[in-house]
């Protein structure tokens, strides 16, 4: 990894993998934009650590804690070796009143997090976990998908990081993904999950609700 611009030479740092950038409870002085690598949010919940999300190029995050003056909500860690811009409080405020896109962008971003948390709140209270993974699969699509020339969506998310987002283990995530493979709505390639139809997708997930509501419905 190589960066010469300006604002790199003046911000940037060169993170190795693993390294954790602030922890849940620490005093944050500075807020990061990614320029390269990836970083993992995570909170502590019961003692379990649970992924909030996996962030990279362009992402920013740890503004909060300058923005409201309290401690660090999340942990940030390292997942690649990343290159990051570390701006400090005054440089950040002088930012944001200097450039409205700026705060714009902040503002948008900030509206975003509050969706997500949202769409998290209303998947841990969707008992099936079936439809759980499934719902997960249809908004990592949405948000973050890479679609493929044959008009699938290529996943790029672990099964650990589902897991540790749904409070699940490890083992049932990939029991519920091979369960949703056999009924090719979804294939497994390289250690990554390609979402072969996003239409199926939706129809199954509709399924799963309706089968929640009335339960199975059989013959006597």
């Amino acid at each position: 990894m190589s960066n010469s611009s300006p604002l790199f030479e003046r911000f940037g740092k060169t993170i190795p993998k693993g390294t954790v950038l602030f922890r849940e409870g620490d005093i944050g002085q500075e807020m990061f934009i990614i320029q390269s690598g990836r970083v993992k949010i995570s909170k502590n919940v019961r003692n379990i650590e649970k992924t909030l999300s996996v962030i990279g190029k362009g992402e920013f995050f740890g503004e909060m804690a300058i923005l409201n003056d309290k401690p660090r909500s999340a942990t940030a860690e390292v997942v690649d070796d990343s290159e990051i811009l570390v701006i400090d409080r005054n440089t950040f405020e002088t930012m944001i009143k200097g450039n409205a896109e700026i705060a714009l962008r902040i503002i948008k971003k900030l509206a975003q997090r509050l969706q997500e948390a949202d769409n998290q709140i209303e998947s841990l209270m969707i008992k099936d976990n079936t439809s759980r993974v499934a719902n997960l699969l249809a908004k990592i699509a949405k948000d973050k998908g890479i679609d493929t020339v044959m008009g699938g969506v290529v996943i790029d998310t672990t099964s650990e990081d589902m897991a540790s987002m749904l409070g699940m283990t490890r083992d049932q995530i990939e029991k519920i993904i091979d369960k949703i493979a056999k009924s090719r709505i979804i294939d497994r390639r390289e250690g990554r999950i390609i979402i072969t139809n996003r239409e199926q997708l939706t129809q199954f997930m509709k399924y799963l609700e309706m089968k929640d509501i009335f339960g199975d419905v059989g013959e006597t």
